[in-house]
């Protein structure tokens, strides 16, 4: 390679003279005098460009112009590393379409040429002749200088610039800083065009060109930053001011749901008056003249029984038995009517408590069926106490009144589940069918006679009114003749659904 780089380019006077310890000629240094200066006017030509551009694009379009002028080559292309490690033409002149379709765009991962070399400095032992101090690579005869490679030297080599014709090449890293962001591929299919000193030359430039490079690329990165930041300032107004208008109409929304609450607030309040006016005229004008029919017809009874035949007899044993029983429905609803508009305060309460007086309220009912209660750990609650006596009163009650041939046995218990408390009265008694379970809990819902079984049929609708209040569900699990189970839950912190 030395003796072709040798034969390319002959020796001069000058270095036959400096060879010789010769001081140069006047005509040596004015050619060096011309050379400095064109050196001078290239690097300020660069440094004009800086200031004058505004673009990577344009910069190095202007870029390749001032090269080529300079060294007046044929074929020039910029290389500049990408994140992807590919290394295409950011800009070229000169190069033929079917050049820069076979070498447009190469990759570091996958490629190897003197380009990929150039920019890793990860040389081949056959480029040691090509190689300069600086780090370049450079040939006077590239032709001649692949047909010399043996044959598995040859696969180093693309080998594209030889088959197009370039004879000179020179490939120099673009510095910037420590780091290698690209290469100048230099082409021309004269021998011995790009001369050591053109060369070293240019590698003194690169960090000139590489920190011109970057500063451009980092000020499009930053303008490409503002323009989409400002999109998404943009959007993010149209979003808010979308948001905006939605919060005006929900606020809108709003205080006419808080205005339609607060009559419905007071419609409830005057519903409550006038059920508390439907409460005292129950519990006081019905029921008096109630009790004078009672009492009118059990003086008939006692007064006249001796004239009366059987049928008159029975005619006013029904209209006292009637007025008795409009008695206990009047005081059933009164009760039912009560349960949220008079209910007590939710205090803690040991619910042993309530149902211990709810089976004292029942005491003569459980002795005269010898009915046996067993009665598991309860907890300790926060509950109206008053609502619970009567919740557990009605459901023992009814397991004492649907008991089956044997003797009622009654078992009560509780067990926490998923944040509640879920309470069991289980029974041995006649069982339900499942087509009852939502209807028993519904007012005046009764699945006998009242010849069969007494009652009023509001008891297990007061038990689900009493549920409800204090934030719980109850149902009935039942089969006929196999007794039923009534379960209700209470939520652990009661109080909260007050």
């Amino acid at each position: 390679m030395d003796r072709q780089q040798t034969q390319a380019v002959p020796k001069t006077a000058d270095d036959e003279l400096e060879q010789r310890g010769a001081a140069p000629t006047a005509a040596q240094g004015a050619a060096e005098s011309g050379e400095s200066g064109r050196r001078q006017a290239f690097a300020a030509a660069l440094l004009a460009l800086f200031a004058r551009k505004a673009t990577p694009t344009e910069y190095l379009d202007a870029l390749v112009d001032a090269i080529r002028q300079w060294t007046c080559c044929q074929s020039l292309g910029i290389r500049l590393m990408t994140e992807d490690q590919d290394i295409p033409y950011e800009t070229w002149a000169g190069f033929e379409p079917g050049f820069l379709e076979l070498e447009g765009r190469l990759s570091v991962r996958h490629d190897k040429c003197l380009c990929i070399r150039a920019i890793t400095q990860a040389f081949e032992e056959s480029d040691r002749d090509l190689l300069t101090p600086g780090g370049s690579l450079r040939s006077d005869d590239a032709i001649g200088f692949v047909k010399g490679l043996a044959p598995e030297k040859l696969a180093s080599y693309r080998g594209n610039c030889m088959r197009f014709g370039f004879a000179s090449l020179a490939i120099i890293p673009i510095r910037c800083g420590q780091d290698i962001i690209g290469v100048i591929h230099l082409a021309d299919r004269r021998p011995g065009l790009f001369t050591p000193a053109m060369v070293e030359f240019m590698e003194s430039m690169t960090p000139l060109i590489g920190e011109a490079i970057h500063r451009f690329q980092t000020e499009a990165e930053l303008a490409d930053h503002r323009d989409r930041l400002q999109v998404l300032v943009r959007e993010r107004t149209r979003e808010l001011e979308a948001a905006n208008a939605r919060l005006r109409i929900e606020i809108a929304e709003r205080r006419q749901a808080q205005e339609s609450l607060q009559r419905t607030a007071e419609d409830l309040a005057r519903s409550n008056r006038d059920l508390e006016q439907f409460a005292y005229v129950a519990s006081h004008d019905l029921q008096e003249p109630l009790r004078a029919v009672a009492g009118y017809a059990t003086l008939l009874r006692r007064r006249f029984s001796e004239k009366l035949d059987a049928k008159g007899l029975e005619y006013i044993e029904g209209a006292v038995e009637g007025a008795r029983r409009m008695e206990r429905l009047i005081t059933d609803l009164l009760a039912f009517s009560r349960v949220g508009t008079r209910g007590g305060a939710f205090v803690e309460t040991d619910i042993h408590g309530p149902l211990r007086e709810a089976l004292r309220n029942l005491e003569a009912a459980v002795e005269a069926v010898q009915a046996e209660v067993r009665i598991a750990p309860l907890p300790t609650l926060v509950v109206d106490a008053t609502q619970i006596v009567q919740l557990f009163q009605n459901l023992i009650g009814n397991a004492i009144k649907f008991h089956g041939q044997s003797p009622p046995e009654i078992f009560v218990e509780a067990r926490r589940q998923e944040g509640r408390w879920v309470f069991s009265v289980r029974d041995n008694g006649i069982g339900i069918e499942p087509q009852y379970f939502e209807r028993i809990f519904q007012i005046f819902q009764r699945l006998h006679t009242r010849k069969q079984y007494p009652g009023t049929g509001i008891g297990l609708a007061i038990c689900k009114k009493i549920v409800e209040r204090h934030g719980g569900e109850i149902w009935v699990q039942s089969q006929p003749g196999q007794g039923s189970t009534f379960c209700f839950s209470i939520p652990q912190a009661s109080a909260t659904n007050q």
